[in-house]
């Protein structure tokens, strides 16, 4: 059943839950990994294995603890260092900063999305408009610069909450 929100909406009717959890994940990482020197271990797998079959935007701290109940073995430190090179990757990214300046990560589907927060309710809703994204890289060639990434963030209060 689809959770509600404060606002009366449901949460899976809005969230875009992607399914960028991409069976080649272990490909794509492996050929990273390679070309960086270094090994697709064990520990490594693990933490890639849970964090890339999260369905929503995610603090560190909360990924160190589910790989912490699930593989007690593997340190915070570990788990830290892994963040930052399956964002390397290409299949992790940071996306924006919670209500309480903590980054979210969630993993990466291939395709560039905005977000906007709920300040009523925290809930993160996912949205994609194509005028917004060419006003963005107009303004960036009016500018003279050549963009790397970007993020958009909408901080809103919920119509639902909207005092008259």
């Amino acid at each position: 059943m689809a959770k509600q929100l404060p606002c009366g909406r449901k949460r899976s009717a809005l969230m875009s839950e992607s399914d960028t959890k991409n069976s080649e994940w272990r490909s794509v990482l492996g050929n990273f990994l390679k070309k960086e020197g270094l090994r697709l271990t064990e520990q490594r797998e693990k933490i890639a294995k849970i964090a890339l079959s999260k369905k929503t935007h995610f603090e560190i701290q909360e990924l160190v603890k589910e790989v912490r109940r699930e593989h007690s073995d593997i340190s915070p430190a570990t788990v830290y260092r892994n963040v930052k090179t399956l964002c390397e990757a290409g299949l992790l990214h940071e996306t924006l900063e919670s209500r309480s300046g903590v980054t979210l990560y969630e993993p990466s589907d291939g395709g560039h999305h905005d977000h906007i927060v709920c300040l009523d309710c925290g809930e993160i809703f996912e949205f994609h408009n194509a005028a917004i994204e060419k006003a963005q890289e107009k303004a960036v060639a009016d500018l003279g610069f050549h963009e790397i990434r970007h993020q958009h963030v909408i901080y809103a209060h919920c119509e639902a909450f909207k005092k008259p």
